[in-house]
């Protein structure tokens, strides 16, 4: 394993960055930017990317007026309600790539995203959610926008194509290592499309977000209703062990001859995102699964709250994955007698996710055309 740079300085920030993690804010609105929050977690360094989620809007347009004067500017015979709510959004990513567009120039494009969702209901339909993503990514304009794609549906169809036009793509809701291979090669063929058509790799970025919080939960859901003599050992240790198994994959990837060839060509990894999707997490919550899942060059997301509380956490204990794929294998192997294949759950959790999506954008629509 290579060495990794480590800091002198003490605290969980230092740390984190030490071991090369990245924390990203989960719950990004307008609001942050009226009140200065998100210029002030960029200025200090808390925040290398952000997530602009139709969960997070939504709650900040019931309760303030965050968006009364962009509404009452947007016509409204001429467009429909989702025209309209891709407009308050893509001011907000627009005013999010400015902020952080410091960082991204500072270190190459490798930090200083912003990702940016599409209406959920064009999920089984890959060739709407490539247009849809390429006139959300013009309307935006900016260089360091990331596109937010389900791995469901037809998902991982869109992704590929929106990467072979140097579009960047952020692959949400993996579950399983499974899922997260089929996006690693996904972002490949992205890659070697976006080539063969003589475009720079290095124009190409891909991000991959795992959903712990969520697979824990529905897996300990199942061990609170099994006999098994482990289950109540087996409790929390799904999402790590995934976490583990999927991480060592990434390792693979950018071991194998396909990728050599693709770096050598400028591409850049496709970066690994830990997170809870359109899950309210408390600070406590959020840092215990930041200390769990800690590993070289891989992002967490997290809401504001959590991130301002790591100013106040000593610190974490250091690299929780490399090296632990066998340990990992024998918690999967301990749930597989419990009953619960992962891989198997992946479907109905991509699902469950979906309806999320589904309803923070439905209610997102509501509040709009409610005016």
């Amino acid at each position: 394993m290579t060495t990794r740079p480590r800091s002198k300085r003490s605290g969980a920030l230092d740390q984190l960055a030490a071991e090369g993690v990245g924390l990203w804010l989960d719950d990004y609105h307008r609001g942050r930017l009226a009140d200065g929050s998100l210029e002030r977690l960029v200025a200090d360094g808390l925040v290398g990317g952000v997530i602009s989620r139709p969960a997070a809007v939504a709650r900040v347009m019931w309760g303030t007026t965050a968006y009364r004067d962009q509404l009452n500017r947007l016509p409204d015979a001429a467009s429909s309600a989702e025209e309209r709510v891709y407009a308050l959004i893509a001011e907000d990513a627009r005013a999010a790539c400015a902020a952080l567009e410091p960082v991204f120039r500072a270190t190459g494009g490798m930090h200083g995203w912003v990702s940016l969702g599409i209406a959920p209901r064009l999920a089984a339909d890959a060739k709407a959610m490539v247009d849809h993503s390429r006139r959300l990514a013009k309307a935006v304009g900016r260089p360091n926008l990331l596109i937010r794609i389900p791995v469901s549906g037809q998902g991982l169809a869109a992704a590929g194509d929106l990467l072979a036009h140097r579009v960047g793509v952020h692959v949400t809701s993996v579950f399983s290592v499974r899922r997260y291979a089929q996006a690693v090669d996904t972002y490949f063929r992205g890659l070697e499309r976006a080539l063969a058509d003589g475009h720079a790799a290095s124009g190409v970025t891909s991000l991959v977000s795992l959903d712990t919080g969520h697979l824990n939960a529905r897996v300990d859901a199942l061990l609170d209703g099994s006999t098994a003599p482990c289950a109540a050992e087996l409790r929390g240790q799904a999402g790590v062990a995934t976490a583990r198994l999927v991480y060592r994959r990434y390792e693979e990837s950018l071991g194998c001859s396909r990728w050599r060839s693709l770096v050598a060509d400028g591409a850049r990894p496709q970066r690994l995102l830990w997170t809870s999707e359109n899950a309210p997490e408390s600070p406590r919550t959020a840092l215990d699964r930041v200390g769990r899942i800690i590993a070289w060059m891989t992002l967490h997301a997290l809401p504001q709250a959590a991130l301002e509380a790591l100013d106040r956490r000593e610190g974490f204990h250091g690299d929780t994955l490399s090296g632990e794929h066998g340990s990992a294998r024998r918690v999967m192997d301990a749930l597989g007698r419990a009953g619960i294949v992962v891989d198997s759950l992946a479907h109905d959790l991509e699902a469950a996710a979906a309806e999320r999506e589904r309803a923070a954008w439905d209610e997102l629509l509501a509040l709009v055309q409610a005016g």
